[in-house]
């Protein structure tokens, strides 16, 4: 049965403010994670381009979305330093399975994917700790995913993303990661690319010009931004709990006052 005409207005009234005050606060926390990002991709993008010194002397890179790098450092074309890597999963040896998600490479549960996996993995490339990921297909249409990743740990991801590892060992790949995830950000793959689906092989990349600090300075570089990224990503999880806490919340609260569980005489108007 409905509730008399006054205490429907009066449910609908205390609704009102009580979701209004609620929105306000989530609006509020949501606009703070996009400055949390935006700080944290200014953070990446100044220390790999830039450097940690801001008094070292600099000089043009010559690269346009790069703009000035201290004078010490090195501009050269990414196969100087990176090799791809191709060594499919024949017999299917390896069976853990990573996958690229929002710029972290992580394992997939084959289990819950079941109809969305291949039926063998033996095409699969066989990768290790140090290999850095690039998706680089659908270029043009998807301007918002992160196409970047670092491997930590042996397993196989599928051949359809560039795979590439260091060819010397004074190359960091932690710092060469945090490089091209701020190529990434500066949206630098998206007008490389094409053909029907826009996308880059490693041939067409290859020669894309890469700046190099010396390998000290790499290291630096790689273990601050590490510490960085990881106190804001613990930030922006911290605002997105929040987030979830203060939705079901909202959703309890109607649940609650359309039940008859929540005294609303007070938002009665005459």
């Amino acid at each position: 049965t409905l509730p008399p005409f006054l205490e429907q207005q009066a449910i609908a009234n205390f609704l009102d403010q009580k979701t209004a005050k609620i929105d306000s606060l989530i609006a509020d926390k949501e606009k703070l994670i996009e400055l949390l990002q935006e700080q944290r991709q200014a953070i990446i993008t100044q220390a790999v381009t830039k450097g940690l010194d801001p008094n070292v002397p600099m000089k043009d890179s010559g690269i346009e979305w790069v703009g000035e790098i201290p004078e010490h450092w090195e501009v050269v074309p990414l196969f100087k330093a990176f090799s791809e890597h191709q060594h499919k999963n024949t017999n299917n040896k390896e069976d853990n399975v990573l996958s690229l998600s929002y710029g972290k490479i992580i394992r997939r549960n084959i289990e819950t994917n079941y109809g969305l996996l291949p039926e063998s993995f033996e095409t699969y490339n066989v990768v290790q700790p140090g290999f850095i990921v690039l998706r680089l297909t659908d270029l043009q249409n998807d301007k918002h995913s992160l196409r970047c990743g670092l491997v930590k740990e042996k397993g196989i991801i599928t051949s359809a993303y560039v795979t590439i590892k260091k060819r010397c060992n004074d190359v960091n790949p932690s710092y060469f990661y945090y490089l091209l995830h701020g190529y990434d950000l500066l949206k630098v793959f998206y007008n490389m690319g094409g053909g029907v689906r826009q996308s880059l092989k490693y041939n067409e990349l290859k020669r894309m010009p890469i700046v190099v600090p010396n390998e000290c300075e790499q290291k630096t570089i790689a273990e601050f931004l590490d510490k960085k990224t990881s106190e804001l990503d613990n930030l922006i999880l911290e605002m997105k709990l929040q987030i979830e806490k203060l939705r079901e919340y909202r959703q309890s609260l109607i649940t609650a006052a359309v039940t008859g569980k929540i005294d609303v005489r007070d938002y009665i108007v005459d």
